[in-house]
């Protein structure tokens, strides 16, 4: 199965924005899901960089994103320092949730619910797209989502962990990737001295109920050896857990269907060799009449986020066709155009997005210094 999911930026969680999304499913489904009461923890620690431990990624999820009351900050005009709230908000906006995140809840959890009672034969879901169109943020809020949800369904237990998040292990000096001590590195597990915590990490997926096994940078594996090696050790965590995986990276259909669809049986005249993987594929937002009405809504969205004293209602929604052009459709830099435009009205104490702020930075452009 493929289906067209145009990017979007995923930056942040926010207050439920998923509520809005068409055929979202409802907290009761989410519930049969799971066997017992759980949840996870609020977590006051910093937000983490990186997202290779469970402790950070249920930082990540629980992160706070609602937008500051401008009453609480600096009248304008007001000197602020690197960490002023409204530019660490700005930076980690909620969500500009589109169409494509609710179609990617969709499957995901289709698949969940068809392989929550299998002890084999579960499918997972791919993710794939070129560089800056969103694939790892629809792969993150997918996580969240479920981490969240979970957690305001059931009762406290730390031992819960819904979701593990992993990125490709690098080779090790041997030519091999450590999967291992990845999913033993998140989990908290020890590991070392030669043994293989393999028992271990299937051991505590059972019995936290981890629901989903979130793999980004898939493109990382090479074809050949790399890719049968790890995809045999990902079978078999899939075989003995339960969980259902998401794989994310550039052309990652290309590399996860070959280890996954059937390479015995003689294909028929015209018959596709893909495998039985969900497939969603991002792209940047194009020039025809209605990707420049979703790139709009898109802009419209981050519109409503924003927090600058000066800011008028549409002002940013208005330079859509300007912001289009800058980004040439993609969600990355998109992002990071509203991040930075926001930030310097703020510092330079403009308080308003322009376009002649726009046009002072350097992103996607190359200058002579």
């Amino acid at each position: 199965m493929t289906q067209r999911a145009h990017a979007q930026d995923d930056n942040a969680s926010g207050s439920d924005p998923e509520e809005d999304i068409p055929g979202v499913v409802p907290d009761d489904d989410i519930r049969l899901l799971v066997g017992s009461p759980a949840a996870t923890p609020v977590f006051a620690a910093p937000r983490p960089l990186w997202l290779d431990t469970l402790s950070n990624w249920r930082t990540f999820a629980a992160l706070d994103r609602t937008r500051p009351h401008l009453a609480d900050s600096g009248p304008p005009g007001t000197d602020v320092a690197d960490n002023d709230l409204r530019l660490r908000y700005h930076a980690l906006m909620p969500t500009v949730v589109t169409p494509a995140i609710g179609e990617a809840l969709v499957v995901v959890h289709e698949h969940l619910l068809s392989n929550r009672e299998r002890t084999s034969g579960k499918p997972g879901v791919i993710i794939e797209g070129p560089r800056g169109t969103g694939k790892t943020e629809i792969m993150q809020y997918i996580g969240r989502h479920y981490e969240n949800k979970i957690a305001r369904l059931y009762e406290p237990d730390e031992n819960r962990v819904p979701v593990i998040a992993l990125r490709v292990p690098p080779l090790t000096r041997g030519g091999r990737r450590n999967w291992p001590t990845s999913f033993a590195s998140f989990l908290g597990l020890k590991h070392g001295g030669g043994t293989d915590p393999t028992r271990s990490i299937c051991h505590v997926m059972r019995n936290s109920s981890t629901l989903l096994v979130l793999v980004d940078g898939i493109e990382q594996l090479r074809a050949g050896a790399d890719a049968e090696e790890s995809f045999a050790y990902l079978e078999e965590i899939s075989e003995k857990t339960g969980a259902t995986f998401v794989f994310t990276g550039r052309a990652a259909r290309s590399i996860v269907d070959p280890q996954t669809r059937d390479r015995e049986t003689v294909l028929a005249d015209h018959e596709e060799i893909w495998g039985d993987y969900a497939s969603l594929r991002t792209s940047r937002i194009g020039y025809d009449t209605d990707s420049r009405k979703l790139f709009a809504k898109i802009v419209r969205g981050f519109d409503k986020h924003l927090c600058l004293h000066r800011h008028q209602p549409d002002d940013l929604t208005n330079l859509h066709d300007y912001l289009h052009r800058r980004s040439k459709g993609y969600m990355r830099a998109l992002s990071q155009l509203v991040t930075q435009g926001a930030q310097k009205a703020i510092w330079t104490k403009e308080e308003r997005i322009t376009e002649d702020l726009l046009e002072t930075l350097a992103i996607g452009r190359s200058r002579t210094i």
